[in-house]
């Protein structure tokens, strides 16, 4: 048995200690999959500043990469994480970590006829990574579930520059949409449950942090280029999620850019036990999360914070209701409010769509 109290000369103490300063690192708990992306996107990255152009690139993320390579001719890539290789119009099967890889000779001319060859060589299941660099400047597509599904995808950004308002919430709309809004999303893939008895509206217990880890992940993937932390410690406790970007002083010295504190709080109207919780406590978590927003984004120097509420109670008040008590204070510092509903099932999220007209319910 290894003695951990000796191992490295490191004590498990110590690696705790300097967890807590440093921090994690971003790939941290990351799935192959995420860390296929976020490699993918480093090569793109570094392809594009040498001015690579053409038209598409499709990366393919094979755990039986052998196997899949079968599917037709193919050329070995062994060096293609290195970035001296050129890439685009090209379509590259590899591991999740690029260390082997191959370029699949598929014919094809245009986006169309590529998504028809990649599925065509029984290859439309797997993790994939599009990219478009028709436009002078890389635009990407992740494709988790395979070029089969295009439903299932959304954008990636490749480049080094500050992320938006509008992206930040379209993403948060995205993994809202495909992870949290009903329950058979939140328990696909065997993720972890934030709901107990979602029937019944019993949470499970802290579900505030399942609901960070999943978006941590999904985050990691669309904003490649950045790193990401959960709970980094500041003088008024640990943000949630910040999102920094590495960036050169004026000086030519290295830098950290905090761009973004996301605060997150999960609302239910009961305990994980099935006893009541009191409107107060929704009202007042609400509050002290955007004083925690406002103090982590001004203790981080970060250039943004939001705060992103989950809503798991019964009836659905809206935007303006629930965030009544706060609306000045989150104008006069500059913090979006964001909020999405929980639906306890499947049904209830198609009415609430309003498939149907209101005579004919």
């Amino acid at each position: 048995m290894v003695d951990l109290p000796i191992l490295g000369g490191v004590s498990p103490e110590e690696i705790e200690r300097i967890a807590q300063t440093v921090g994690t690192p971003t790939v941290a708990g990351a799935s192959l999959t995420t860390r296929f992306f976020r490699r993918v996107s480093a090569l793109v990255a570094t392809r594009a500043g040498r001015g690579e152009s053409g038209q598409f690139t499709v990366f393919l993320q094979s755990e039986a990469l052998f196997e899949d390579a079968k599917c037709c001719s193919v050329a070995e890539a062994p060096l293609l994480a290195n970035g001296a290789d050129p890439v685009v119009d090209r379509i590259w099967l590899s591991t999740a970590s690029l260390s082997t890889s191959f370029e699949l000779l598929l014919r094809w001319s245009d986006a169309a006829s590529l998504f028809q060859a990649v599925k065509k060589a029984g290859l439309g299941g797997i993790p994939a990574v599009v990219v478009d660099w028709r436009t002078g400047v890389p635009q990407g597509r992740l494709y988790r579930s395979g070029l089969s599904n295009h439903e299932d995808s959304e954008t990636v950004f490749f480049e080094d520059v500050p992320i938006t308002r509008m992206q930040m919430k379209e993403v948060l709309d995205t993994f809202y949409e495909r992870s949290l809004r009903t329950p058979a999303l939140v328990i696909e893939g065997h993720a972890k449950r934030v709901w107990k008895e979602s029937a019944n509206g019993i949470p499970e217990h802290r579900p505030e942090e399942v609901i960070q880890g999943r978006l941590l992940e999904a985050l990691k993937a669309v904003f490649a280029r950045h790193d990401l932390r959960a709970e980094p410690i500041t003088d008024d406790g640990r943000a949630d999620i910040v999102i920094s970007m590495k960036t050169i002083t004026s000086g030519g010295l290295p830098a950290v850019v905090n761009e973004w504190v996301l605060e997150l709080k999960a609302l239910a109207d009961q305990t994980n036990t099935g006893n009541p919780v009191p409107p107060s406590v929704a009202v007042q978590a609400i509050q002290s999360g955007l004083e925690q927003a406002i103090g982590y984004k001004t203790r981080l120097n970060a250039l943004q914070a939001a705060l992103c509420c989950y809503d798991m109670r019964a009836t659905d008040f809206g935007d303006d209701s629930a965030f009544a008590h706060i609306q000045d204070d989150a104008k006069h510092h500059d913090v979006p409010l964001w909020r999405w509903f929980l639906f306890r099932s499947t049904a209830a999220s198609r009415t609430a769509r309003g498939y149907l007209s209101s005579a004919s319910r």
